[in-house]
């Protein structure tokens, strides 16, 4: 059966419209020159059960299906300042998915608890300088010593990573070939030996703050290893496909609010006489731009079904996050254009929503990523090739297995 919105659905999407018209809109324009989002936020979000939806009860989340993570996803893209939606979405689908999963009592109690309360705030470290999507190379290095765990190495692009709380870290615990040699920990940040390195200044998502972290004899106790070890790249490999599809639900959101916002320009600005609304190139640029997102939709929400029905929707996922990444960007250029000379202006939003299109086809994995596993799954890469092959099977793989 297809995906339902029911009245339940469409009561939580209004919950969310109120809360980003009180709390965020009125503010995005100031938190996106602080170059952050305040804490007060977070709990706010806590206190509304935004930041646990489809968390058991049990540890302080909604229980809701994973729709109302989509519905959330896209609403907050619409939010004025698409950086305090990224930095939300790396708190409930990319820092917290595998502590939820797998991790012991008391790190559900001391972390991810405070976590969907608000009270936290955190982060997801896998990102290194000298490696991004292709997370089998991450080098920083995690060594047994008596009761601890010594973390040494560094991380870069760490969203959250000037506030968070703590961190769920991706180490390298052996040497031994293949995928089970990471671990996964988690690592707060107000412990010796942990930094924030450098501040990064970014070109889009000014409202997020982005921090590299160095980790110099970082000791955390056994038991903040996530699960078991060994078995880190896995745990990945189970919430990435999760993560695209709540990042392409915020890239739907994204050119659903620029093209609502381009309809109502072109609907008042006049050039010659009359609107451009009235002239028909102008309608067909806005009809091309309904028709990509109403594609792009249509295959997100193909995802959602297969995910609650708990069926292998990898490949899906992948073509959704890469042809939906090209999507955005060409209909949020296409806003602008349609703009004008306002179009570049920063107090117009459609120039924030086109300059933050970009991290769609690089964050969760880059656009060439999503080609070579694609191309992988259609048996276009030859058996002995690299470690691209590897990371698509070990993909495929996770999905089922989850």
């Amino acid at each position: 059966m297809p995906v339902e919105f029911t009245s339940d659905h469409e009561i939580f999407r209004d919950s969310v419209k109120k809360f980003i018209e009180k709390e965020i809109r009125p503010f995005a324009e100031t938190w996106e020159i602080q170059g952050r989002t305040p804490r007060s936020l977070w709990k706010k979000c806590g206190e509304m059960g935004f930041l646990g939806i489809s968390y058991p009860d049990s540890v302080g989340g909604m229980g809701a299906d994973f729709l109302y993570n989509y519905i959330f996803a896209e609403e907050m893209a619409k939010c004025g300042s698409p950086g305090v939606a990224t930095g939300f979405a790396v708190q409930t689908d990319m820092a917290t998915p595998a502590l939820a999963e797998h991790g012991n009592p008391l790190l559900i109690e001391n972390f991810l608890k405070p976590a969907i309360s608000g009270d936290m705030i955190c982060s997801i470290a896998v990102t290194e300088p000298g490696c991004g999507s292709d997370v089998a190379g991450v080098q920083t290095r995690a060594v047994l010593d008596g009761n601890d765990y010594v973390i040494n190495g560094q991380k870069t692009f760490i969203t959250n990573g000037t506030q968070a709380d703590f961190i769920t870290l991706l180490a390298r615990t052996n040497d031994k070939p293949g995928h089970h040699c990471f671990s996964l920990f988690v690592v707060p940040t107000k412990i010796s030996g942990f930094s924030v390195g450098k501040v990064l200044r970014k070109i889009s998502h000014l409202s997020s703050d982005t921090a590299e972290i160095v980790l110099q004899d970082v000791r955390v106790p056994k038991n903040h290893l996530i699960g078991q070890e060994g078995e880190g790249f896995i745990y990945q490999m189970e919430q990435f496909q999760f993560e695209r599809l709540a990042g392409m639900a915020n890239a739907i959101g994204m050119m659903k609010r620029g093209y609502e916002l381009t309809k109502k320009y072109v609907s008042m600005r006049e050039t010659f006489g009359k609107p451009l609304v009235e002239r028909q190139v102008v309608q067909h640029k806005l009809a091309d731009m309904y028709a990509e997102i109403i594609l792009i939709e249509t295959l997100a929400l193909r995802c959602v079904e297969l995910a609650q029905k708990k069926e292998n929707f990898s490949k899906l996922v992948t073509v959704l996050k890469l042809k939906g990444a090209q999507a955005k960007i060409r209909v949020l250029e296409e806003c602008v254009q349609l703009h004008g000379g306002y179009g570049l202006m920063h107090e117009y939003e459609v120039a924030r929503l086109y300059r933050d299109s970009k991290l769609a086809g690089i964050g969760g994995g880059a656009n060439e990523i999503m080609l070579e596993i694609i191309a992988k799954m259609e048996g276009l890469i030859p058996k002995k090739s690299s470690s691209s092959l590897n990371y698509a099977k070990q993909v495929e793989k996770s999905v089922v297995a989850n």
